[in-house]
């Protein structure tokens, strides 16, 4: 990668794409291990806020300042080796609490619109192995495709992403999480070998999409997470308060505890519910309406009592709790938190 890369006209970039803002607490870890001064990139990550965006554009452009300061080849890959969990925001520490790599990438393919937005994620899966890529909604110019600089510039962004996903999925499961294969956009490196020894297996650049493979023999490794995750204490929360209202009834607190995780999963349905008590449809409803509940009621008040609680963490945005409740859109979840209680989330959150 030329030293020249700052010279990119990076105002013509400026695509829809965004970022976690939680995110710019890895830059500053890597600045801080390395020593680098970097003020103008400390002053712009420093306006990164963790339950807000920031577009690609100030990735990029925070990505070019480090480069500049600190050009050597892999940057990329040196940074990701700094990446944990907690860096990708919420979707971190609800990946922290999964038991295994499949429970890992099922809820990755629901939550990743809480890291990324603005790229559309393709998941495959076959017998051997599963594949995940990532597509750019909006590309950028064609002058810019073909400008060598840029190209290499693409590299370091997706290495940096792509490498910080395999880092941290290896401090949960340990080295034997190694992909099969990786494909990304940008030139190839003049020297494939570091890439191919930190990930472990064969890279291939100049693709049109970025991907990661993993064989399906891993969907079995467990989650070593040894500290509490925020999923964790979010479930511990929520189970207290759902307490409240089921008190001592067995059969209650089974469903209040199913219906909750229902919203995790985005399946609140009377038919899941159902399903995961293991008793049919008809049972379920009967056992609710000998108790003057009916299914909608209870979802609504669970939700209701859910999202105060998480709107009394100021580290969650409005669209994070959104996707927690499993409302299609955070304008959904807005209207139905004032039809409950004649407020905005907003204002509720203000009046905390």
């Amino acid at each position: 990668m030329r030293k020249g890369i700052g010279d990119i006209e990076i105002k013509v970039m400026e695509m829809k794409a965004s970022l976690s803002g939680s995110i710019a607490s890895l830059l500053i870890t890597f600045l801080d291990e390395k020593g680098l001064e970097s003020p103008a990139c400390r002053e712009k990550l420093s306006h990164w806020k963790p339950d807000g965006r920031i577009s690609v554009t100030e990735w990029a452009i925070c990505l070019m300042m480090i480069y500049q300061e600190y050009p050597k080849p892999a940057l990329g890959l040196e940074i990701a080796g700094y990446a944990l969990p907690e860096h990708a925001g919420l979707l971190g520490y609800l990946l922290l609490s999964c038991d295994t790599f499949g429970d890992f990438l099922g809820l990755f393919e629901r939550f990743y619109g809480l890291l990324w937005q603005g790229f559309s994620i393709q998941t495959c899966t076959d017998e051997k192995q599963y594949t995940i890529t990532w597509t750019l909604n909006e590309l950028p110019p064609e002058s810019l495709l073909d400008s060598a600089v840029f190209m290499d510039f693409t590299r370091l962004a997706f290495e940096t992403g792509v490498g910080g996903i395999v880092h941290s999925l290896r401090l949960l499961c340990g080295e034997v999480l190694t992909p099969s294969a990786i494909s990304m956009m940008g030139n190839p490196p003049q020297e494939i070998g570091a890439y191919e020894q930190f990930f472990g297996c064969p890279v291939s650049f100049n693709s049109t999409t970025t991907s990661i493979s993993f064989s399906s023999e891993l969907f079995a490794v467990p989650v070593k997470a040894e500290k509490a995750s925020l999923q964790k204490l979010i479930e511990r929360q929520a189970e207290a308060e759902l307490q409240s209202f089921s008190g001592a009834d067995s059969f209650l607190s089974a469903f209040y505890k199913v219906l909750s995780r229902s919203l995790q999963v985005g399946t609140p349905t009377i038919s899941f519910v159902a399903d995961e008590l293991g008793v049919s449809r008809a049972t379920l409803q009967r056992k609710l309406n000998d108790r003057s509940l009916n299914f909608q009621k209870a979802l609504d008040q669970t939700r209701l009592e859910m999202s105060k609680m998480y709107l009394e963490n100021p580290r969650l945005s409005l669209i994070e709790i959104s996707f927690l409740l499993a409302f299609s859109e955070q304008s959904a979840f807005s209207r139905f938190f004032k039809r409950a209680t004649g407020m905005t989330p907003i204002q509720f959150r203000r009046d905390i």
